[in-house]
């Protein structure tokens, strides 16, 4: 009989301890997934309180002002994601991409990467990870075009906004609705793009996002050179900023950011430390709308 009690307590305390372990279990999860409710909440009233102003007020702002919204709005989040995993090298090649279930490369996803200087390390992990399609272009190595690993293709060509043959280096150029014609992808959705391709992004975005081009892409990382020598003028902020807002209305939103001090400079305004390169990694929220 005392043995039978012994081996009942024995039981209950078993069962409080699985008890406590669930409870304790729980009471850890749930900051996180508050954390993240907050997080998105706060991006909300950051989202209402400090828009871009429109295009028509930019050209007659000053240059403190512009300079001003464009640093404090690149160095800012906009959305909260859970699970940031960096594919790729650590260091410069790397890039962060957001793994939440609604954003992340399912089956089929298709990937351009434009910039790669003989650094495939992003585009073979992504292939890798997640099984993509990936296809880097790059006009300036030498590498022959075609499969280069497995699901990764090479090809030498340059991302801008038109098709032609760039004056002086004799690279092919594409805009990237032409790119993927030339590829026989017009009818698959692009799941991710990069770009790395040192000022060129300020050129070929406006024609990806007024072709309609990103509409079905779920993730953009990007590094946005807004200049890679010093002060940018006035003219730069503006376009800079002009894009930020498109990549906005297009439903691109920030979840990481970084700044690239190569491209420092010490503003004459104020005496500020400024960087004229960032690295952004963004979520579109409105392919959540669609079934792409």
């Amino acid at each position: 009989m005392h043995v039978c009690r012994i081996r009942r307590n024995i039981v209950c305390y078993i069962v409080l301890l699985l008890l406590l372990f669930c409870c304790v279990f729980i009471y850890l999860r749930r900051p996180k997934r508050e954390e993240s409710l907050h997080v998105q909440t706060e991006n909300q009233i950051w989202k209402e309180k400090c828009l871009l102003p429109s295009k028509v007020e930019l050209p007659n702002l000053p240059h403190s002002k512009l300079a001003s919204l464009y640093h404090e709005y690149i160095s800012s989040l906009q959305f909260g994601c859970d699970s940031i995993i960096r594919l790729g090298e650590e260091a410069d090649g790397g890039w962060d991409i957001c793994d939440d279930t609604p954003y992340r490369p399912g089956a089929q996803c298709l990937v351009y990467s434009f910039g790669i200087d003989y650094d495939f390390s992003f585009d073979d992990a992504i292939a890798k990870k997640y099984g993509c399609e990936v296809h880097s272009f790059d006009p300036s190595m030498k590498v022959k075009e075609g499969l280069r690993t497995k699901n990764v293709w090479f090809h030498p060509y340059a991302i801008g906004p038109n098709t032609q043959i760039q004056r002086g280096s004799h690279w092919p150029m594409f805009t990237l609705k032409d790119l993927k014609i030339k590829l026989n992808h017009q009818n698959r959705p692009l799941t991710a793009v990069k770009l790395d391709v040192e000022e060129w992004e300020m050129f070929a975005l406006p024609n990806m996002i007024s072709a309609g081009n990103l509409k079905s892409v779920k993730q953009l990382l990007l590094e946005f050179h807004i200049t890679m020598r010093p002060e940018p003028d006035k003219q730069r902020y503006i376009r800079g900023l002009n894009i930020l807002i498109d990549l906005f209305d297009e439903g691109f939103k920030i979840f990481w950011t970084k700044k690239n001090l190569f491209c420092r400079f010490t503003s004459l305004e104020g005496d500020i430390e400024r960087t004229g390169c960032h690295e952004l990694s963004f979520v579109n929220i409105n392919t959540l709308k669609t079934d792409l």
